[in-house]
């Protein structure tokens, strides 16, 4: 297989070889996976790694069930090559309207309305997702989200960051999974079908309607906890257009103690956790962060 782009179009080409490869260049490159624009029309996302590649088939069940039932535009595969290696395998579909809402753009639209409308788009889109009746989505129902996951993640973290954090880092990040686990009442919420990577290069906006028009990137996905895609939101946006987006979905009002843990604590320790393991060029800046944070107020 050649390099980059050339590489995909022999992958394109091998799987779709009626499909009369036009144009093929990269759209994106992501953390986690590479998109390519095909024909100025398509777009097919190989994923990087080999956890990636094996998730593409329950993606690709959720996004059956998720399709029909929500108010905004997801991506629907309509070419597929799910049980190959990575750089080979792929998902492809017709590109959605839209651009990511990054946050710079988000903080430049000026009027209330705008963002009310946003925050409803949103609101709405959630209250939908997380709506979806469980047996309808053909994968694992194993909660995401649950003590014994987060468990074992901050033994993944203990193993794989802890070298790289200063004490008062590792006395931090012990002591926030501590108080979150010790607490029965954290884990009295009902999972749902949630999106787990929810955020502004997953959300598409319309600067014409001046609308979120559409919501990509399954590959997070799972039977989990609301409050993780309401992390999601206020880490991008804030907790003030949280506050807005729950006039449409009340529950983001009602789960502040766990948006904070995932979004102060969870979200940083996997970033730095994922750009460890994968010795990515952000990891120093990433493990710094941690280890800022750790030293509380005052102490950097």
């Amino acid at each position: 297989m050649g390099d980059g782009v050339e590489g995909f179009r022999e992958s394109i080409e091998a799987v779709c070889p009626g499909l009369g490869l036009e144009s093929v260049e990269l759209f994106r490159a992501g953390q986690n996976n590479e998109l390519i624009l095909v024909n100025g029309e398509l777009i097919f996302r190989f994923p990087k790694f080999a956890a990636g590649v094996k998730g593409l088939r329950r993606e690709e069940a959720i996004l059956r069930a998720v399709g029909p039932r929500v108010p905004l535009a997801t991506p629907e595969y309509i070419y597929l090559n799910l049980d190959d290696e990575v750089g080979r395998a792929f998902v492809g579909y017709r590109k959605l309207p839209g651009s990511p809402l990054w946050p710079a753009d988000f903080r430049r639209i000026g009027d209330a309305e705008t963002v009310e409308r946003l925050a409803a788009d949103i609101g709405s889109f959630l209250k939908a997702l997380h709506a979806v009746p469980l047996d309808t989505v053909d994968i694992s129902q194993e909660p995401s989200d649950s003590p014994a996951v987060l468990r074992e993640m901050l033994g993944r973290f203990e193993e794989v960051v802890f070298p790289r954090l200063t004490a008062e880092a590792r006395a931090w990040t012990t002591e926030q999974f501590d108080a979150f686990l010790g607490d029965e009442e954290r884990f009295a919420f009902s999972n749902v079908l949630r999106h787990g990577d929810f955020g502004s290069s997953n959300t598409l906006y319309s600067a014409e309607a001046r609308r979120v028009v559409g919501m990509i990137d399954f590959g997070h996905a799972g039977i989990g906890d609301p409050a993780v895609d309401f992390a999601g939101l206020c880490v991008c946006f804030g907790d003030a257009f949280l506050r807005r987006c729950a006039k449409v979905y009340p529950l983001m009002d009602q789960c502040w103690e766990r948006v904070r843990f995932y979004a102060d604590c969870l979200f940083l320790l996997e970033d730095a956790l994922f750009c460890v393991e994968h010795g990515t060029e952000e990891a120093d800046e990433v493990v710094a962060e941690v280890n800022r944070i750790g030293a509380g107020p005052g102490e950097v």
